[in-house]
């Protein structure tokens, strides 16, 4: 998050817009409104309630029916974008933006001239991009929908190990998870560090996360790499450990050349991305065989090493032992036990 973020203004009410697509993430539009109300609650009287102002809008007064099929009734049609510090779009399914009315599209775009700060969650990311916003614009996406996203707004670049991201007074968040911390980040923005103490006193939970921390990964520490570069790589090749994906795509993923990618793998991993990639794969299959019931055979396949022979050698040469060894050991100790081999050095 950067400088474009609004602060504090004393005695201001921050007012947010909200447009819930066709087909929204319902997780994601109650995980930012929750975290709202929590925020006005956390004010303290009526005075600071009203610090808080958020209303829903329709591209028409006609019922919003969420991805879980829950329907929502928009408080009007779209108002005046000047009305808004924050306008967000809610999507749902990445596909729905060719479907979306011109008017909403323009309205975003007028909403982003009008000095507000656009906020994308889920599918609304979609929605932000055809409206031209992500332009030249890092913005946060779900892997899942990496190479989609790409082939239509070539001209974005997304970033997949990031919950969320701003670029110039547009922000881009794709998970539900993902949504509170954003929500709350924006409120310690607005109302600073005593005011997100209460709110996540009163929401249970011990702290958000900054919008640099990287997602969770069960392969590898690439957390602790510093180059955001080799994070997207590395990510992207945890997220397809069965695919046979090559450098260029791995590099595709990083915005950047397959050369300069073999230059970073060398420097920071001392490794080549093949031989960075194959090594994830015999991790995974190294913790499949401790902590499930599923054959060598299908975990090789489940690794994408289908050659039964190859997989063994590869797997005794990383770690020194075949792989039906840590299938017996697995058999003599809690499923839980120690995973360090995963995460050992090479």
């Amino acid at each position: 998050m950067t400088e474009d973020i609004k602060t504090g203004r004393p005695g201001a009410a921050f007012r947010f817009g909200f447009i819930p697509t066709p087909d929204f993430a319902l997780t994601a539009f109650t995980a930012f409104i929750e975290t709202l109300r929590q925020a006005a609650e956390a004010g303290g009287g009526p005075a600071a309630r009203s610090s808080v102002h958020w209303e829903v809008m329709g591209a028409t007064d006609a019922l919003i029916r969420s991805s879980c099929g829950v329907e929502l009734k928009p408080d009007g049609p779209l108002r005046d974008p000047a009305a808004f510090d924050y306008v967000v779009v809610v999507g749902g399914s990445p596909e729905g933006f060719r479907e979306a009315p011109a008017r909403v599209l323009a309205y975003l775009t007028a909403a982003a001239a009008a000095g507000a700060t656009v906020i994308g969650l889920a599918g609304g990311i979609f929605w932000l991009a055809a409206a031209g916003l992500l332009k030249d614009r890092r913005c946060s996406l779900h892997w899942h929908h990496y190479q989609t996203f790409k082939n239509n707004f070539p001209e974005a670049f997304p970033i997949i190990d990031e919950p969320f991201v701003e670029d110039r007074g547009v922000i881009t968040c794709p998970a539900g998870p993902d949504v509170a911390s954003l929500a709350l980040y924006l409120m310690e923005a607005c109302f600073g560090t005593e005011r997100l103490m209460r709110i996540l006193r009163n929401m249970l939970l011990d702290a958000h996360q900054p919008p640099e921390h990287p997602r969770s990964s069960q392969l590898s520490d690439y957390r602790n790499l510093a180059d955001p570069r080799i994070r997207q790589a590395v990510f992207f090749m945890e997220q397809n450990i069965a695919s046979p994906i090559t450098a260029e795509e791995a590099a595709e993923a990083a915005g950047i050349s397959a050369r300069q990618l073999e230059r970073l793998f060398q420097v920071f991993l001392r490794d080549s991305p093949a031989g960075y990639f194959r090594k994830l794969r015999l991790r995974h299959a190294a913790w499949l065989l401790r902590n499930t019931r599923k054959s060598i055979t299908d975990i090789a396949l489940e690794c994408g090493l289908s050659d039964s022979s190859h997989f063994a050698k590869r797997y005794r040469e990383l770690f020194g032992h075949a792989p039906g060894r840590d299938r017996q050991n697995a058999r003599n100790q809690p499923a839980a036990d120690d995973q360090a081999t995963d995460f050992q050095s090479y």
